[in-house]
């Protein structure tokens, strides 16, 4: 079947009312305006477009650019789409009519609509919703291509994750507070090497003590220069702002109780440890140690023989041998067997949900009877369960999607550049 669009480029610009007497003047219907590719691009579907510009400028109470300067935008626009639509094509995307149904329906939710009363919403507003609809695939298609094209080019370092985090932006963000212990070991006006020197010695003698369990702030009071010796070198509540630099960027990567330095200044050579935060909401989980023994059916060893092999096992367990020592046996989990199907400190979701339901209603010291997940049948040993602060792993999750979600932007418009130049596209007056 021909393509339609092909075969306008291919008659040429104009479509004329030829049902018209041949003495009425020829009534223009439609022209091409543009071809990407082999595709054409109408000035129906260029003036539709600009109407529905122009409808959501004004909506907006913006001012609405001249006709000439919203075409070229208008235009661009839609030649970059058709692109992007014709790269989907070429990797065999689809959006099948259940996913489009549901982003529609989740659409009309957001608007506090019925799937009803959206239909009237949209086909108020001068829109078809068959149209509307294929607008909606469209824009879901040109996501799926960025996310393939582009989201392989967007790579988050810790390095970056960390500078962020160090960041005044970052900083006045969070609104943590840092409560600082300061000491300060001077060095005179224009010191010699040596005079720097032995100030250094002196900095790291006094960091090893406090390394080995001493008190930082009765060191404070019998060592340190600094202003605030005689408070244990206490520099108060500060944001990291309020602190100097030197100090801020060490400090927003310490634990609370561990000690930074030492730290060169013009003044002197400084140790700093974090004694308290402040103003951060904790996340805190519930964590689980546990271990567990895995068995999979196999082409030696089919379903039934592992549900009862595991059943066997269980009931090894229950007369007094170990989890431990069957799954170095037993266990087909390769990446546990050999510590004796340890799992270290599991946190809520890291597991599937049949495994996580049974090891979080298991006690410490308790097994469970044989589970069953996708993976095969299990046993569960609790070994322990603990609180665990997972803010700042958290924070990190959080601002590593911030970067990615400001890396891909920046992406897409270089890849939006680079398949513009090299795809043929010819504008027609």
């Amino acid at each position: 079947m021909l393509n339609a669009k092909k075969l306008l480029v291919g008659l040429g610009c104009f479509l004329l009312l030829v049902a018209a007497p041949l003495s009425a003047e020829p009534r223009l219907l439609d022209r091409v305006i543009a071809v990407v590719g082999e595709e054409a691009l109408m000035q129906s579907e260029l003036e539709q477009r600009m109407r529905l510009v122009r409808s959501q400028i004004s909506e907006r109470g913006l001012g609405v650019p001249p006709d000439d300067v919203l075409r070229d935008q208008v235009l661009e626009r839609l030649v970059l789409e058709t692109i992007q639509l014709q790269l989907a094509d070429q990797m065999g995307l689809r959006i099948d009519e259940q996913t489009l149904n549901a982003t529609l329906d989740r659409i009309a939710q957001q608007n506090n609509l019925s799937r009803e009363a959206f239909r009237r919403a949209v086909e108020a507003d001068g829109m078809s919703f068959s149209a509307f609809r294929e607008q909606i695939r469209q824009e879901m298609l040109i996501s799926q291509v960025r996310q393939r094209q582009v989201g392989s080019r967007v790579q988050i370092s810790p390095q970056e994750v960390d500078n962020y985090l160090s960041s005044p932006e970052a900083l006045e963000e969070s609104g943590l507070e840092f409560r600082v212990g300061h000491i300060l070991i001077p060095v005179p006006e224009d010191p010699s090497p040596e005079q720097i020197a032995a100030a250094e010695d002196q900095a790291q003698a006094l960091l090893a003590r406090v390394r080995r369990g001493e008190d930082f702030q009765e060191l404070a009071v019998s060592a340190s220069a600094g202003d605030q010796a005689f408070s244990g070198g206490d520099l108060g509540w500060r944001s990291a702002l309020a602190l100097p630099s030197l100090f801020a960027d060490q400090v927003v990567t310490l634990d609370v109780g561990e000690t930074a330095g030492p730290l060169r200044s013009p003044s002197g050579f400084h140790l700093i440890q974090l004694l308290e935060t402040r103003g951060e909401n904790k996340q805190l989980v519930e964590q689980t140690r546990a271990r567990h023994l895995l068995l999979t059916p196999n082409a030696l060893r089919s379903p039934s023989e592992t549900r009862q092999l595991i059943e066997d096992l269980y009931q090894r367990i229950q007369a007094g041998e170990s989890l431990t020592d069957l799954a170095r046996e037993y266990s087909d989990d390769k990446a546990s067997q050999q510590s004796g199907g340890d799992l270290g400190w599991v946190s809520p979701g890291q597991m599937v949900p049949a495994f996580e339901a049974a090891m979080l209603a298991l006690q410490p010291g308790q097994v469970s009877r044989p589970v069953q997940s996708r993976f095969g049948w299990h046993l569960i040993e609790v070994e322990d369960k603990r609180q665990s602060d997972q803010t700042a792993n958290l924070r990190r999750q959080q601002v590593r999607q911030l970067l990615s979600e400001r890396r891909f932007e920046e992406e897409v418009q270089n890849w939006l550049r680079e398949i513009r130049a090299n795809t043929w596209v010819e504008i027609r007056d």
